[in-house]
């Protein structure tokens, strides 16, 4: 809610949970460099893949490592940056890299490991003149549906038990 008042000053808006889905470190299978922690970014060696400046999972990162004290500098890709996370999975498949942050659905389907460090509430931002639509209200509809709810959860790595919630 402070993220959407700072984007929308003024503005009334509505917030519309689709999922919370699981955020890690995407890794081959079997976590071969044997990661456990954001920390171990940092390590010598190891061919991180970040997203890009800006993406949600970019500005946690950066959250994590202030608290952590671990300076961008201080690890191997920090700058190399991917604009999905299914970029992401891909880049850590092919072997470009060790390992990037990304969600659980796109290391699910690479195949790849996965460390889950956070879950995340994923949310439709609806201004308020936007609202009665009738096409608004309707995916507001499906959504609190357990169809909708069961295909978002096939996905793999998302939560759906507060699917639908205004």
């Amino acid at each position: 809610i402070p993220f959407v008042r700072k984007l929308l000053p003024g503005r009334s808006a509505w917030l519309v949970t689709l999922a919370h889905r699981r955020v890690g470190l995407i890794t081959p299978p079997g976590n071969p460099a044997h990661l456990v922690s954001l920390a171990d970014l940092a390590r010598p060696g190891l061919r991180f893949i970040n997203r890009n400046p800006g993406s949600g999972t970019r500005v946690w990162l950066d959250a994590q490592l202030k608290k952590l004290s671990i300076q961008a500098s201080q690890i191997n890709g920090y700058s190399l940056e991917k604009a999905t996370h299914y970029e992401i999975a891909q880049a850590v498949a092919e072997g470009t890299a060790d390992t990037g942050l990304g969600i659980e659905a796109a290391a699910l389907s690479f195949g790849l490991g996965f460390i889950l460090l956070t879950t995340e509430a994923y949310q439709l931002v609806i201004p308020a003149e936007k609202w009665p639509l009738p096409a608004v209200q309707a995916l507001v509809n499906w959504l609190q549906s357990p169809a909708a709810q069961a295909a978002i959860a096939s996905l793999g790595g998302y939560h759906t038990a507060a699917t639908g919630t205004v």
